[in-house]
Parts: structure tokens; C-alpha cells; sequence
């Protein structure tokens, strides 16, 4: 049993700050997805995208954790996923943006930055947030809204 424990890929990781990682990823994806659900501009279902934006975290961030402590693992993975393919493509550019987002959040916690992952969360809150606050709004600062009526028409004809 000794033995096992001594190895080297068990003693290179930090399991502690990984977890606390694991947390602060956890917090920093339900922060996305409320800005993403809430002010985010997509006509796919977003609530189907919101609930595959952790799921996405955890794997990038075991990946880029469990590579970055050996050389073979990253040209074995490279190698491995250069035959993977989507299936079906982004269609819309905030959808690749928050990917994106996620990405870089994943690696900079997997780096151990973790500040630099809490700042482009917050960074990108707060853009999507004034984003669509300065789009409904014109120059002299009225609020824009659409008001839709309908109405039908029943007609018996008796």
C-alpha cells in the first residue's frame, strides 16, 4: 500500500485546492448561467445550454489538471481528440463566446490563478449585464420595450 501512495502522479496534485477549485468553479458556473439565462441573447433553448456549462468546467479542468503534470498525457490527449469532432455547430456567437468563457475559467483554475478565473467571471457578468442595458436604452436614457398585442377573432355566424 505504500507503494501506491509514493507514486509520483498521486503526489504531484494538491487534493485540497483542487477541491476548493471544484468549488469555486461550481460557484463561478451557477454566476454564468444566471447572467447567460437571464441577459444573454440566444434563440436555442438556453436553459438546455445552461445545464451542460458545469459539466464542461469539470472536464476541461481534469484534463488541463491531470496534463499539465506530464508531458506524455498532453501528446496522448492532443492525439486522442484531434479525431473527435462536433456534430453540430455553433450557430450563434454568444453560445462560442461563453464557451470560450468557460475555457479559460477551467484553465486558470487548473493553473492554480485562481483570482484571474474569479476576475473574467466577474468581468464577463458584468459586460453581458451592461450589454444589454445600454441596448435597451437610447441616448437620452428611455427605456425601449415592445408591446405586442393580439387579439382574435370569433366570429359565429348564427
Amino acid at each position: 500500500m505504500d507503494e501506491v501512495l509514493k507514486l509520483d502522479f498521486l503526489t504531484e496534485i494538491n487534493y485540497l485546492r483542487l477541491f476548493i477549485d471544484l468549488i469555486i468553479l461550481f460557484i463561478c458556473s451557477k454566476a454564468i448561467e444566471y447572467v447567460y439565462n437571464k441577459y444573454g441573447y440566444s434563440n436555442d433553448n438556453k436553459l438546455l445550454f445552461t445545464h451542460h456549462m458545469f459539466p464542461y468546467l469539470i472536464s476541461m479542468f481534469l484534463i488541463v489538471s491531470v496534463i499539465k503534470t506530464s508531458i506524455a498525457l498532453s501528446l496522448g490527449l492532443v492525439g486522442a481528440l484531434s479525431i473527435i469532432r462536433f456534430r453540430t455547430a455553433i450557430k450563434e456567437p454568444g453560445q462560442l463566446i461563453t464557451l470560450l468563457i468557460l475555457t479559460s475559467l477551467a484553465i486558470s483554475m487548473a493553473a492554480e490563478k485562481e483570482l484571474l478565473g474569479i476576475i473574467v467571471t466577474i468581468i464577463y457578468c458584468v459586460h453581458s449585464i451592461y450589454k444589454l442595458d445600454a441596448q435597451n436604452k437610447d441616448s437620452l436614457g428611455f427605456s425601449h420595450k415592445i408591446l405586442r398585442v393580439s387579439m382574435n377573432n370569433n366570429i359565429d355566424n348564427q
